[in-house]
């Protein structure tokens, strides 16, 4: 799913266009085959680009609530986060107490990972913005 995505296609591309080919033609020179050049020469530098697609594909599929919705008919027996906030809500009111703390606690997995994350973030995205 994160090869059909149009912005981790976009990230990829900028990245690549930014890469030097004479990093290809050195090792290509030394005697790497083209699946080494790209499994230990090109993979390595994308680890940005990577975890740039990753967290904004993770963040897009874990706030989905329409295709869960639409796909998880047994809702005691499945259910997702954003499925489940909605029971809260009924045709008398809404529990917003409820759902406002349902909201904070799935928040905290996506702070930490974008904290523990944030300079690959910053890097991938900033990457591929500037023409040299």
């Amino acid at each position: 799913m994160l090869g059909t995505d149009v912005i981790a296609i976009y990230i990829f591309l900028q990245f690549f266009e930014n890469l030097p080919k004479t990093l290809d033609e050195a090792a290509i020179l030394d005697g790497c085959s083209y699946f080494g050049v790209f499994f230990r020469i090109l993979l390595p530098l994308l680890k940005p680009a990577i975890v740039t697609s990753a967290i904004l594909k993770g963040v897009g599929t874990y706030n989905e609530y329409y295709m869960a919705n639409l796909y998880l008919q047994d809702k005691n027996l499945y259910q997702v986060v954003s499925t489940s906030l909605y029971t809260f809500t009924g045709p008398m009111g809404s529990q917003y107490q409820y759902i406002c703390a349902g909201v904070i606690i799935t928040m905290i997995p996506i702070l930490i990972i974008f904290l523990f994350c944030q300079k690959q973030i910053y890097s991938g995205m900033a990457m591929g913005a500037v023409k040299e």
